[in-house]
């Protein structure tokens, strides 16, 4: 035998060897040596098994162009791939081949040059890593893309936007954070799969209606953000077309949308949560709003966020303190303008502020949950000055306390009250528990349960802003409270609004007394109100008309007059 063919016999004897086409199958490798300067080219046997084409004695880069094994999305880079291999050099592409069964896989295709007694030879493989790259595909799609709709997820908006926002500093943009009102109930009455339904219709009018580089992701449940290369009256009409697409959607439900929107007229490198924050403080103006659904971010907004912030950071500080004071209102009995009981109330006596009006930190306490802390406060504030009076001799008037709906999703909430009856030695109904009439309407029917295991304990129990909500008459048969304040926002309207609350008050308050339960309006501001009531047979109120909230050193005094 030639020493020449004996040699090369030998030389690619691994490729042709069983243990090598185990491991090669094994790994769905192809292996291949190649030499430039003799065409001379050696590949596993194997072959066809796992590629389509005819492997007849030509270039395998030749059959795989030819024969149509490159996808066409990948033939130009596999052309400069040869380009680069005829050069001399050497490296790995990833591409797509066809298989004998017809579709395309991905391959890895790795080159690697040697010299062999001065004579130049390169060595390759090609590896199936399909399977790898689509699982790889998949947990990079999972980490990048919103699962239910196939929008971007919060992180990938972020980064996708940010670069954009640095690209092109100077680009007028609106940033849209939106919503859907009551979204819930979709889930609710008709299925989480039909509330899926929606989100992705929301996907789908966000992918028809931006052009790249505008963005757009899902930052959870019903919450989504777009941000977009358009004006602000533009940025206004994407949502109420938006809106309008929704409520063709085929369910009974009436599709309002709430949009904060921020404008960058340039970019000062704010980070982008930031903005959407700035975006969420503008939606939360117009949440529940039927008139106007969409508001946009200013300074006042970010003033208010500050002060919302400084009155955090200070609450704690100042229950520690006792900058919380207890006011108290008077109720009044109409006929003789005698002092029958007492509201109490809260103000906050800030060292540096001054006195802060509840108004701006009881919303902001009920929403952090530090209103549970500070009705506590106040309830023992009542209770102290309750055992005072009695202990003076005086004869004690009711005083009574707001009771936060929160409270009532507190295990403890009865023990505390009767802790601190036991503590003070009152007898339970000097401590007169107000809850709102929307705390009813919300509350699960646990809330009779325990409304009724602290009336068996002497405790009293008004129902506070009746008339407020839609559901009050129908309240009344079941919840098991001791009176009812009733709220004058019936009259404060234009005249024509007046006489029609007027009659809609006067049949609530005849209603309320032929259940049996005592009436006090609540908000009495002039004596027009006060002799309209009168009149219909209310006969306790408090309000402005006959006293403001005071001190517990003025009520006093103004108590002790009367005795």
């Amino acid at each position: 035998m030639d020493n020449k063919v004996a040699s090369a016999k030998e030389k690619y004897k691994w490729l042709s060897d069983e243990r090598y086409q185990t491991v090669l199958k094994a790994t769905r490798t192809i292996a291949f040596e190649y030499n430039p300067a003799t065409k001379e080219q050696v590949v596993s046997p194997f072959i066809s098994e796992y590629l389509a084409g005819s492997y007849d004695g030509r270039m395998l880069s030749d059959v795989m162009i030819q024969d149509d094994v490159i996808h066409p999305e990948d033939l130009q880079l596999s052309l400069e791939f040869r380009e680069k291999v005829a050069a001399g050099g050497a490296g790995e592409m990833v591409l797509r081949l066809r298989t004998p069964e017809g579709p395309f896989r991905w391959f890895k295709m790795c080159l690697c040059p040697f010299t062999d007694d001065g004579e130049l030879f390169f060595v390759g493989t090609i590896t199936d890593v399909d399977k790898e790259l689509r699982h790889r595909e998949a947990l990079r799609y999972r980490a990048e893309y919103d699962m239910t709709t196939g929008i971007y997820n919060k992180m990938t908006f972020y980064t996708s936007t940010q670069r954009w926002l640095k690209e092109e500093p100077d680009t007028f943009r609106c940033l849209i954070r939106f919503d859907i009102d009551r979204f819930k109930i979709i889930n609710e009455m008709y299925s989480l799969l039909e509330g899926d339904r929606v989100l992705c219709r929301i996907a789908d009018f966000l992918r028809s209606n931006t052009t790249p580089p505008e963005t757009y992701g899902r930052l959870s449940s019903d919450i989504f953000l777009v941000c977009l290369s358009r004006s602000r009256e533009q940025a206004t009409r994407f949502i109420d077309d938006l809106e309008l697409e929704l409520n063709n959607y085929p369910i009974d439900f009436q599709f309002i949308l709430s949009a904060g929107i921020v404008c960058i007229d340039h970019y000062n490198e704010e980070p982008i949560n930031v903005l959407c924050d700035w975006a969420a403080m503008a939606q939360r103006t117009v949440k529940g709003n039927f008139i106007h659904h969409s508001a946009f971010y200013d300074d006042s907004l970010l003033q208010a966020l500050n002060r919302e912030h400084h009155i955090t950071k200070n609450m704690k500080k100042a229950l520690e303190k006792n900058q919380f004071i207890m006011y108290l209102q008077p109720k009044y009995d109409m006929r003789d303008r005698s002092i029958i009981g007492a509201e109490a109330l809260v103000r906050w006596q800030h060292p540096v502020d001054g006195l802060i009006s509840p108004g701006e930190f009881i919303p902001l306490f009920e929403r952090n949950g530090f209103v549970l802390k500070l009705d506590e406060y106040i309830w023992e504030q009542a209770c102290m000055t309750l055992r005072r009076w009695m202990d003076a001799g005086k004869t004690p008037i009711p005083i009574s306390v707001n009771v936060s709906r929160i409270h009532l999703y507190d295990s403890e909430f009865c023990d505390k009250l009767q802790t601190l009856i036991k503590k003070y030695d009152l007898p339970p109904h000097l401590l007169e528990l107000e809850i709102t009439e929307s705390a009813y309407t919300d509350s699960s029917s646990n809330l009779y349960d325990i409304m009724e295991k602290l009336q068996e304990s002497g405790f009293v129990f008004s129902m506070d802003d009746f008339g407020s909500g839609y559901s009050s008459l129908n309240i009344l048969k079941d919840i098991p409270v001791n009176l009812v304040k009733i709220d004058l926002n019936f009259l404060r309207q234009s005249r024509r609004g007046f006489e029609i609350g007027r009659d809609i008050l006067k049949g609530a308050i005849k209603l309320i007394q032929a259940i049996d339960l005592p009436v006090i309006a609540e908000g009495v501001e002039t004596q027009e109100q006060a002799s309209f009531l009168m009149d219909v047979g209310c006969i306790h109120a408090q309000g402005y008309y006959y006293a403001k909230p005071m001190p517990v050193s003025d009520f006093e005094k103004l108590l002790w007059q009367q005795e």
